[in-house]
């Protein structure tokens, strides 16, 4: 089962992202309110890019989100590097993102996957890697589906 995560611009309400099925439909929405949108269908799913605006249709009523689109991705796993530099160890960019440390190479990933999958569990796995140069290891990042 293939899951979107929609996040939106955060303009203080009271949800920044939404879990939706193939099918378009909300399955979550995080930190609040996935008893209130839970089950409005994006119609326009296929379309949403940042800054869009979401459509939706609830019990045969259309309607869309004041809030714009941030980002729209897929719920899948990620690869990420992690490298050395001069004061600890520092994640690769993904999706804009990413997060030093400077006491440990394995919170930074931790943290990364917060960022990337906010509210969602995640399993962090430590992939084979020889390390060169500033490369100190690679890492996945399989967010849990709910």
């Amino acid at each position: 089962m293939s899951k979107t995560l929609i996040e939106f611009q955060d303009h203080h309400q009271d949800f920044l992202v939404w879990t939706v099925d193939e099918d378009g439909i909300v399955t979550e929405s995080w930190p609040y309110q996935s008893d209130i949108w839970g089950g409005f269908k994006v119609t326009n799913l296929a379309e949403l890019k940042t800054g869009s605006d979401v459509e939706y249709l609830w019990k045969g009523r259309t309607g869309w989100v004041k809030y714009p689109v941030r980002s729209v991705h897929p719920l899948t796993p990620v690869e990420v590097s992690v490298l050395q530099d001069g004061t600890g160890y520092v994640t690769s960019t993904v999706r804009g993102k990413r997060v030093s440390c400077t006491h440990g190479y394995e919170y930074p990933v931790k943290r990364l996957a917060e960022k990337l999958f906010p509210g969602r569990r995640s399993n962090i796995d430590r992939l084979e890697c020889v390390p060169t140069g500033r490369l100190h290891s690679k890492w996945r990042i399989t967010p849990e589906e709910v």
